[in-house]
């Protein structure tokens, strides 16, 4: 079933292509910005490749499921892998 904005189901955040570009943005601009993790407080390495526990991840604030935009530069932070 295809999901449609007047549609009552529809979500925002199921519109993977929508956002997908604006996150990869943001997230291009966090890793270049930050270097503290915003869930810890210490400092991410980025030399640490995923899928060392201390390597970068992005982290939405406010998880989607929860209602954050997923693609938003206010919602997402750097953070540990794990």
């Amino acid at each position: 079933m295809a999901r449609y904005k007047h549609h009552a189901q529809y979500r925002p955040d199921h519109d993977v292509a929508a956002h997908r570009k604006v996150f990869e943005l943001n997230k291009k601009k966090i890793y270049a910005t930050q270097d503290i993790c915003g869930i810890c407080g210490r400092p991410v390495d980025p030399s640490y490749k995923y899928p060392h526990p201390l390597s970068r991840c992005i982290d939405h604030i406010i998880p989607i499921s929860k209602g954050g935009n997923p693609s938003a530069i206010e919602n997402l932070q750097l953070a540990h892998w794990t």
